[in-house]
């Protein structure tokens, strides 16, 4: 089954997972509306596919939010599906984030998420799916990335515990691990990329399959699942692996 003839909202779809996300629905006669900051990529967007809305808007920014709510209210009522996917990282030791980039960094990946969770339960008439684009990061940690890894940990938890709550049967958290994106260019220069690697079309491949099929969590990454498993057997991968992405982070420290 495709998800198709839907109204779906993606934000972060300027590039990376946002952008597969918009590439494959466009596919099965979705009606897209389209959100990110970068205007510019927005534009690429509209002049690649042309059948799609888009909003550049500050997903930190509450007026942004605000604004996004009422063009769906404005435009199409309802939303069936709501891909929260908007997220970014700051690479670098933990000590030197700033207050501004962290506050940030919250705001977008972990406050956004929280208050579009609200919006529909609270004026959605009609059934939807929210989708939230969690990290691997929530629950193995990577040095070098200790803000984005918080921020995502905190939606983990936040989706975990609204669920402990009970009627939460519209909420569906994605875990990705590594994707070939402009992810880690944007984390900072040079930064190295964390292991193992995805491509995007597979990411994406395996989160509208499994929305498809009304799984809670989706976990793209088969290898982290079964690495996670075997951890809990033999502790002995995290250390290994750490150690690995700590001689990453030295070394880019140190040009």
């Amino acid at each position: 089954m495709k998800i198709s003839g839907k109204k779906i909202v993606v934000t972060g779809a300027a590039s990376g997972i946002g952008k597969e996300l918009v590439n494959q629905l466009l596919k099965f006669d979705n009606s897209i509306l389209a959100v990110d900051l970068n205007s510019h990529g927005l534009n690429q967007l509209k002049t690649s596919y042309g059948l799609l809305d888009n909003l550049c808007l500050d997903l930190s920014r509450k007026d942004d939010l605000d604004n996004l709510f009422v063009w769906i209210g404005d435009n199409w009522g309802s939303v069936d599906i709501f891909f929260a996917n908007a997220g970014f990282a700051e690479y670098g030791p933990w000590e030197n984030f700033g207050l501004d980039d962290l506050e940030r960094m919250m705001k977008v990946n972990t406050l956004a998420p929280m208050l579009i969770a609200q919006w529909l339960q609270q004026h959605q008439q009609e059934p939807f799916r929210l989708v939230v684009t969690a990290s691997a990061m929530s629950y193995w940690p990577v040095p070098g990335y200790a803000g984005y890894a918080a921020s995502k940990a905190a939606l983990h938890q936040f989706a975990e515990t609204i669920r402990s709550e009970g009627g939460v049967d519209w909420l569906t958290t994605v875990y990705p691990g590594s994707t070939d994106t402009a992810f880690f260019n944007h984390a900072g220069i040079n930064v190295p990329k964390a292991l193992p690697i995805q491509s995007v079309a597979s990411v994406v491949a395996r989160i509208i399959d499994g929305v498809n099929s009304g799984k809670r969590r989706i976990y793209p990454s088969r290898i982290f699942r079964i690495v996670m498993l075997l951890n809990r057997i033999l502790p002995i991968f995290k250390p290994i692996y750490f150690s690995i992405e700590r001689r990453k982070l030295r070394a880019w420290k140190g040009k």
